[in-house]
């Protein structure tokens, strides 16, 4: 997931564009100051939208050829290349705008990729492993890689036993938020210095609390977004809720209602309820939240959440909307034009037999 501002200058005018978590947001004029229309780029997307199958491998190919084991996360590059982190294959893989599925790292001593974010510039692809270069994996052993993409070569560590960061976001100053789920807080990466820098959060000490630095308190903070002010959205999946962190680490309550409310009520931000809400996409207003417990996608827009995808059952269908239904989707991403989620529909760690990337359109 990633976040960048760009200002360009047209010859019909000026021309601001931001792009949020990838998504391009764009306002225009013409010299005499009245509206024009600038219209985003489609996203290349392959034919094929489903990659993989029930049966659990390591095999690149086409979309009926390939195979992954648990895959946990995607992110999307403006090209439509899909980077899949396929957890318990210990690989990164790529699926290209024709459809193509390849191996883009399986190496020693790379264990367990869960975050995935791509530099500003998208000539890097950090990584998030449990594990760290030494093959050792436990709640402190948490890695962060830099994969140069213009070269291929092989990834570096950037910080290594950072805890458990699988929340991983670079900032549109090239920093990288952190979500630690398993010590419970948020913090800020130099990618260049290797520092970690606490934002919000108490150490080991979950709760649900808000407040300031480390006088507020999340229980498994897991996925990040970039609100278009800026500050960090994230899913606090124990706590059932969307969190809002500011630059300067105060923290507010944006959606939930905390730990004893998991539910799945649409509704006004006051009354709707998630139940372990596990990762989030933003395009301009439309925050999307996958809600891991109730096996939906969710969407919040204009102050409202609704859900979009998903009939609530864990298990395969091949099908659009609420109509769909999936089975572990811990990790996705949205298209740069907005027009579709990538779905890493894995078997949340537990062996079933659901080892699928899957691309659906947003409502």
């Amino acid at each position: 997931m990633k976040a960048k501002t760009l200002t360009a200058s047209l010859s019909s005018g000026l021309m601001l564009a931001s792009v949020w978590m990838g998504m391009v947001v764009l306002t225009g004029c013409n010299h005499d100051n009245t509206p024009t229309a600038i219209t985003v780029p489609t996203t290349p997307v392959p034919v094929a939208h489903i990659f993989g199958s029930s049966e659990a491998g390591l095999v690149n190919g086409t979309a009926a050829q390939a195979r992954f084991s648990n895959p946990v996360n995607v992110e999307i590059a403006s090209d439509g290349t899909v980077y899949v982190a396929d957890y318990d294959n210990d690989a990164i893989r790529q699926i290209s705008p024709s459809g193509q599925v390849t191996t883009l790292i399986k190496q020693n001593n790379f264990n367990r990729p869960f975050g995935l974010s791509l530099s500003n510039d998208e000539k890097q692809l950090f990584i998030q492993t449990d594990g760290n270069d030494t093959g050792q994996r436990d709640a402190t052993t948490g890695t962060i890689w830099r994969l140069n993409l213009t070269v291929g070569a092989v990834p570096a560590v950037v910080v290594r036993n950072s805890g458990r960061p699988r929340g991983l976001l670079v900032l549109p100053d090239d920093r990288i938020a952190l979500s630690d789920i398993a010590h419970h807080v948020i913090s800020i990466l130099n990618p260049t210095t290797g520092v970690v820098t606490p934002l919000a959060g108490q150490k080991d000490v979950p709760g649900f609390d808000n407040g300031t630095g480390s006088s507020a308190h999340f229980d498994r903070p897991y996925g990040l977004a970039l609100a278009p002010d800026g500050s960090l959205l994230v899913a606090d999946q124990t706590n059932n809720s969307i969190r809002k962190v500011t630059l300067s680490g105060l923290v507010t309550t944006y959606a939930g209602l905390g730990p004893t409310h998991a539910g799945k009520v649409d509704g006004s931000l006051g009354s709707a309820t998630f139940n372990g809400p596990q990762d989030l996409a933003i395009n301009g207003t439309k925050l999307y939240v996958v809600d891991h417990n109730n096996h939906t996608i969710r969407l919040i827009n204009n102050s409202t959440v609704s859900t979009v995808i998903g009939n609530g059952s864990a298990g395969f269908v091949d099908a659009q909307g609420t109509t769909a239904s999936f089975f572990g989707v811990e990790g996705f991403a949205l298209t740069r034009d907005g027009k579709n989620l990538w779905l890493a529909d894995g078997n949340n760690g537990d062996g079933d037999p659901y080892n699928r990337v899957r691309r659906l359109t947003t409502p």
